[in-house]
């Protein structure tokens, strides 16, 4: 052997050597164990009205919206969620407060939850913005669990009157975070 042979002989042996210690059988169970813990947002409705929209002489002061949720129909979600938000974000800049109240029914329309919250009303019509953040575990996920409809009623609080000439607006968006665990 030459020289430089011997020397990338030695070399071979030696990486051979460090990396059959470095090395350390697979563990294939390990996948039995994998936990995945998935965080999913969608929204849920929104809903824009200007202040002349809630014309008290036009029977205004009361919106409702009724919207269809089927993803708790779903087996997967029925199985792997662990805990869900429901975020609700209103912009008011109407000089009146409002009630928001959001009933959630099951699929035979019996409510098994509500929700009301107050949107506080808009003096000089420059927004204010109100934020409320619904938290669904135990007893109250499987309730959220089992509603299919979301009926959005915003009513329009006592104060000055509103007429075709009033400004401002309100504005309504919501959101719900689901938060999943998938053991395989």
């Amino acid at each position: 052997m030459h020289g430089h042979q011997i020397k990338y002989f030695f070399l071979v042996l030696v990486l051979a050597v460090f990396c059959s210690r470095c090395t350390k059988p697979v563990d294939f169970d390990q996948a039995n164990d994998l936990v995945i813990e998935p965080v999913v947002g969608s929204s849920i409705a929104f809903f824009n009205g200007k202040a002349n929209d809630f014309n008290e002489g036009a029977q205004g002061s009361i919106v409702t919206d009724t919207v269809s949720i089927d993803v708790f129909g779903n087996n997967f979600v029925q199985d792997n969620l662990v805990k869900a938000e429901l975020i609700f974000e209103l912009t008011n800049s109407i000089n009146r407060g409002y009630s928001l109240q959001v009933d959630f029914l099951d699929a035979m329309g019996l409510e098994n939850q509500s929700l009301t919250f107050t949107v506080p009303a808009s003096p000089s019509n420059v927004p204010v913005l109100t934020t409320f953040t619904e938290v669904f575990e135990d007893m109250a996920l499987v309730d959220l669990k089992n509603t299919e409809f979301l009926i959005f009623t915003l009513t329009m609080l006592p104060g000055q009157p509103i007429t075709q000439d009033s400004l401002g607006e309100i504005n309504l968006q919501s959101k719900g975070v689901f938060f999943l665990l998938v053991n395989t």
